[in-house]
């Protein structure tokens, strides 16, 4: 046997403190009608029809009650039942570029910070989806595989910095390659699955490849969501994360310096090609709002099961009990039972 909530099994040291406070307030009771019959003897007048075993039932079941309505608020339980859960829902995958062109501050605070803010707000909407990350800029990485805990996909997405990346550039074909893998089987796509794919990427892309990879995000049933992060204007790479205002950016080999801008036209070719949406960053964040909406449309599919164990609730029987008692005190009276003479 167990108790689901045991933290209310701590008032049944109260108990003791309970019946105390009634025995006083008897003796209390009883000392002052002494007084008022004018002594012991003229009490027994008083007395003489009340039965002090009757009184002392009728307490014992109040305790009774008493005590048994704190066993069913503890909630006790015995015998287990083992239950099927599905899980079905949305399979996300998010691709997230972390080249250093995301350190551009075009967008505030950076580009790859407010990536990073959007991320975490998606994440809040996708409560039962599972959720990959991939870090991609000159080799993409999976951060995380999919899952339902998106605790852990947090983890890793609080810990991505561009200065870590080795390779330089942009392959976002390769990325989404990795995407395409990373949710299982290409083969079960289309109305088997629910998945999405959402890129947040200011969109250079250095190596080229999405042509081909077009085909295979369709055969994998994948939409594809796009975020621009940047601005056609563009703005200077800072280097190592500096921009303070002390000329560290990044140059060219003649020692001009590189901007970086906003590349919509492959971001909107993948969304287009695929059936989902391309959105412009915004300070506001308005474009997440959106691509929580369009995500939560889709079709929610089934993707496990899992075996959850529970408990059955016993607190009917203690609580039964209190009714018992409660309705047994209240129809057994204090009266001294009178033999009826012949």
């Amino acid at each position: 046997m167990r108790f689901a909530q045991p933290e209310f099994l701590w008032l049944l040291l109260g108990l003791p403190l309970v019946a105390l406070a009634g025995w006083i307030s008897v003796a209390r009771k009883r000392r002052a009608l002494r007084r008022f019959a004018g002594g012991a003897d003229t009490l027994q007048r008083f007395t003489a029809g009340i039965s002090p075993h009757r009184r002392a039932a009728k307490a014992l079941l109040l305790q009774l009650a008493l005590l048994a309505s704190l066993l069913a608020v503890a909630r006790p339980q015995w015998g287990k039942l083992v239950d099927e859960v599905k899980q079905a829902g949305v399979d996300v995958v998010v691709l997230m570029d972390t080249s250093l062109s995301m350190a551009a501050e075009d967008l505030a605070p950076s580009r790859l910070e407010l990536a990073r803010d959007e991320i975490d707000t998606l994440l809040d909407s996708l409560a039962g989806d599972r959720v990959a990350l991939i870090t991609f800029a000159g080799l993409p990485s999976l951060a995380c595989p999919l899952t339902v805990d998106h605790g852990a996909v947090r983890l890793f997405l609080d810990a991505v910095e561009p200065e870590v990346v080795q390779v330089p550039g942009t392959a976002l074909a390769e990325a989404i390659e990795l995407g395409i893998q990373s949710f299982g089987d290409p083969d079960l796509g289309g109305a088997d699955r629910s998945r999405a794919l959402v890129l947040f990427t200011d969109g250079e892309d250095h190596e080229g490849g999405i042509d081909e990879v077009l085909p295979k995000l369709k055969r994998a049933g994948v939409v594809v969501h796009a975020v621009g992060v940047g601005t056609a204007r563009g703005a200077p790479i800072p280097v190592n994360g500096e921009s303070d205002g002390s000329g560290r950016f990044k140059k060219d080999a003649e020692g001009r310096l590189v901007t970086t801008r906003l590349d919509e036209a492959v971001l909107q070719q993948l969304a287009f090609e695929t059936g989902g949406h391309y959105y412009a960053a915004t300070a506001g964040a308005r474009e997440v709002d959106e691509l929580i909406q369009t995500i939560g449309g889709m079709a929610a599919s089934e993707f496990g099961a899992t075996l959850r164990t529970r408990y059955r609730e016993r607190y009917q029987i203690p609580l039964g009990i209190a009714l018992c008692a409660l309705i047994a005190e209240a129809l057994l009276g204090d009266p001294r039972r009178r033999r009826v003479r012949p």
